[in-house]
């Protein structure tokens, strides 16, 4: 048997708008659902055209607060709607056979959306992600929540953001959160971005915090109402060993040759605001004479050399380098990137307080500007690529190339990790000496029950033509497919694959 869906009316609209969801909710011919409105939202008539249109499957409620609405819902699953909210035809049927055939399942949630030009209010939305719903509501609507837990969580006193807070709440008492990868409503507008809701939005992510005993500053980090969640740092902070393998290669970079360790350094020295941290600079055999003075006279005391010795592997390099760390965290860092935002390394270290994380990765932009890395997805064939990549640095995208976003992997061009974890899981694979091996490490942490989190506030340059195609060889592809395949079919942001 199915399970039953009570539909909660938010405030504010007409009596159009009331009708219009209305309507769309009538064409739920199976009868899974239930609307529960406000008599406030209607006038009369067009009260008795809402009895019509949905016979025997209407509750009033006088008292317009959440709460009370919520309180007068009476099937297993609730989800809110606000007047003009269009139901997607079959969507409540399908999610209820969904839902009976995963008894499960606590929270599920389907993609939706609104006018705008080209696809931009078209929200195909990842799987559970739950560093991105601390950024923004992406669970937005349909979101079904099982009713018992709503009761459990409680509708909090401010309204103005009453979805993404009840979101929150409720997912702070399951991780059973699924996705139905369906168009299941569309809005007549896009989430507002009036700074009062804006500013509501952030007050529902500062209680969470509240109630997690979590210290924590909350901020605006766009004006569309994406936030950022910044962990308050203890007091020292911990010491963090930048781990940089370098060859002293040199590369032209806005038009002239660059040593790029050198850029790296300067960068690191001239630009980091964190006080703590130290340089291991693995030194790869052959490295040209003079280099590691050039890297001395920048890093000062700072510098820490570990020299390496045959042919060039980078997972090698930068175990050898954790090895001597002292660090109580680990950046695994490219000597041809630049650090562009000088809070890169507070940022890194913030998302890091959260225990459930593994591993922070940053964002990295190529020369012109554009995008070369805010995670990695998988495509079709379920191998890795980078997201976004090539793409305008910008706030397209529902807010993933500004706000945290867990991801199944980031790039080891720039990755933080606590040292302990990368020696619990034993470092990089050495079978991996140059491809593959950050994918293969950040699967071992998310095999382990951590997330994997990119930051793209941590913004770096990195020197990589974006013309480059990868030099993947084939017992490193066969390693990936043996190893990670499995894990990769979960990739949370891939929205393509089939219902089971």
């Amino acid at each position: 048997m199915n399970p039953t869906l009570s539909l909660v009316l938010l405030g504010g609209g007409d009596d159009a708008r009331v009708l219009r969801t209305v309507r769309s909710v009538a064409l739920d011919v199976a009868g899974v659902a239930e609307l529960v409105v406000p008599t406030t939202a209607a006038g009369a008539e067009a009260r008795e055209e809402v009895d019509a249109t949905l016979p025997g499957r209407v509750r009033w409620v006088d008292d317009g607060t959440l709460a009370v609405r919520l309180a007068a819902a009476s099937g297993d699953y609730v989800g809110l709607l606000a007047p003009g909210d269009e139901v997607e035809p079959g969507v409540l049927e399908a999610a209820a056979d969904y839902l009976a055939t995963r008894p499960g399942t606590d929270v599920l949630y389907t993609d939706e959306q609104w006018q705008a030009p080209g696809i931009e209010g078209i929200h195909t939305k990842p799987g559970w992600t739950p560093h991105y719903l601390e950024g923004w509501d992406y669970l937005g609507r349909l979101c079904l929540m099982r009713r018992s837990l709503v009761e459990q969580a409680g509708a909090g006193p401010d309204e103005s953001a009453a979805e993404w807070d009840l979101h929150l709440r409720v997912t702070e008492l399951t991780e059973r959160v699924e996705h139905l990868p369906v168009m299941g409503v569309t809005r007549l507008h896009r989430p507002s971005t009036r700074p009062e809701d804006v500013e509501a939005g952030r007050r529902a992510v500062v209680a969470r915090y509240e109630r997690l005993g979590v210290d924590a500053t909350v901020e605006v980090a766009h004006q569309d109402g994406y936030l950022r969640v910044w962990r308050t740092l203890p007091e020292p902070p911990p010491l963090v060993s930048v781990v940089v393998p370098t060859g002293g290669g040199r590369r032209d970079v806005r038009g002239e040759s660059t040593l790029v360790v050198e850029t790296a350094v300067r960068s690191l020295v001239e630009r980091t605001t964190y006080p703590r941290w130290e340089l291991v600079l693995v030194v790869s055999e052959n490295t040209p004479d003079g280099v590691v003075d050039v890297v001395r006279e920048l890093a000062g005391d700072r510098l820490v050399v570990a020299p390496v010795t045959g042919p060039f592997s980078f997972s090698y390099s930068v175990n050898e380098g954790v090895r001597v760390a002292r660090g109580e965290h680990v950046v695994l860092l490219n000597d041809d990137t630049e650090v562009v935002e000088p809070r890169w390394l507070d940022r890194m270290v913030a998302v890091a307080q959260d225990p459930a994380v593994g591993a922070v990765g940053a964002k990295l932009l190529f020369e012109d500007g554009t995008i070369q890395h805010v995670g990695i997805v998988h495509d079709d064939a379920w191998l890795p690529v980078h997201a976004h990549r090539v793409g305008a640095d910008d706030a397209s995208h529902f807010g993933t190339k500004i706000v945290d976003v867990d991801y199944l992997a980031v790039t080891a061009a720039c990755v933080l990790v606590p040292r302990a974890l990368y020696l619990e899981l034993g470092g990089f694979s050495e079978e991996l000496p140059m491809a593959f091996n950050d994918v293969d490490f950040c699967h071992k942490v998310v095999a382990s029950g951590r997330a994997v989190v990119c930051t793209p506030f941590a913004t770096l340059y990195h020197y990589e033509s974006s013309s480059r195609v990868a030099d993947v060889r084939p017992f490193e592809r066969q390693y990936l497919m043996d190893k990670t395949l499995e894990l990769a079919k979960h990739d949370p942001h891939v929205n393509h694959r089939s219902v089971r």
